[in-house]
């Protein structure tokens, strides 16, 4: 994930792996009422390249709609120039043909803006003027970062928008990093954002909860480079500095041969994996979720090992 482009790159991870969570953002923007059960469905590269190289965000189907989203760390003046680029590629691609008529169906787009100006509007637009016809005003809403607090995040469920949080606070990372108050403040509201995330992902077994965190603190990270003090701190209170999702190593262990899942025989596939040579696959994966803080519980589930091995790999973490 490179650091030019982390931002739109944690955008279009959640695409892939966490697709559930455009839904609420969604119904937010566009005032829809999709349920959490809504198929969300992502639309192929090729479907973004028809005509040239472009590959946008986020690009998606919901019960037949079309929904695009560009994040954008702040409004450089070109926006609204790339977003009809875009958005007329996802819609000719798209295009019917039935007898003399021909249609294309503009998808439904949205600018997310990470960092906000005093005078940003609520959405941008643009004159269409087609010879012979009156002029047409091409409409996109904004989504602005800094217009939600943390209580409405979670009460509107915008999870997606967590890993982005700490950038409301971006133009006071230097005075907060010369402050131990303002640091004790900082983390103090990361702990309760971590206790309430755990709390409203409680009944999930898709590692959501983790995945999150990681994504949090992989922006965090970021923005906090050049305080190396402060990043220390916050990471320490994120569980650690991490390179990869959970959801990574369990992929990888997966094509290792060594099954994950929570179902019978479970045991005897990682006993199989062990005794052919994967027994230290399963212990650097146990090794890593413990580094992350993820509870034994979890561990045994995804990894599916025995407490006991669990226990042994922490002891030696510890020596």
């Amino acid at each position: 994930m490179g650091n030019s482009t982390i931002f739109d790159d944690v955008l279009r991870t959640i695409q892939e792996r966490l697709p559930k969570l455009l839904i609420p953002l969604v119904n937010e923007v566009f005032q829809t009422s999709y349920t959490k059960e809504a198929e969300v469905t992502r639309l192929p590269e090729e479907y973004q390249k028809l005509l040239s190289k472009v590959v946008v965000d986020s690009c998606n189907k919901i019960e037949g709609i079309i929904y695009h989203f560009e994040c954008q760390s702040r409004s450089d003046g070109s926006m609204m120039f790339r977003m009809i680029e875009y958005d007329f590629m996802i819609a000719l691609s798209g295009s019917k043909s039935k007898k003399d008529k021909k249609e294309i169906a503009f998808p439904r787009s949205c600018i997310i803006y990470l960092r906000c100006t005093k005078n940003m509007l609520s959405e941008e637009t643009m004159e269409l003027k087609i010879p012979n016809q009156k002029p047409i005003t091409y409409r996109v809403p904004v989504l602005k970062l800094k217009d939600y607090s943390i209580d409405e995040i979670f009460e509107k469920n915008l999870l997606i928008l967590l890993p982005y949080y700490i950038m409301n606070y971006e133009k006071d990372i230097f005075e907060i990093a010369k402050s131990e108050e303002r640091t004790k403040k900082l983390i103090d509201e990361y702990h309760m954002i971590i206790s309430r995330l755990e709390e409203v992902t409680k009944a999930d077994n898709t590692g959501l909860f983790h995945d999150l965190m990681q994504l949090m603190q992989r922006v965090m990270n970021y923005l906090l480079r050049k305080e190396p003090i402060l990043k220390e701190r916050m990471s320490e209170e994120m569980g650690g500095k991490v390179l990869r999702l959970p959801s990574d190593e369990l992929r990888e262990a997966r094509e290792a041969g060594i099954n994950l899942g929570i179902s019978q025989g479970i045991s005897k596939g990682i006993s199989c994996g062990i005794e052919t040579g994967k027994e230290e696959k399963t212990r650097t994966v146990v090794t890593n979720m413990i580094k992350r803080g993820i509870s034994d519980a979890d561990i045994c589930a995804m990894a599916e090992c025995e407490p006991e091995f669990v226990e042994q790999v922490r002891k030696k973490l510890e020596n």
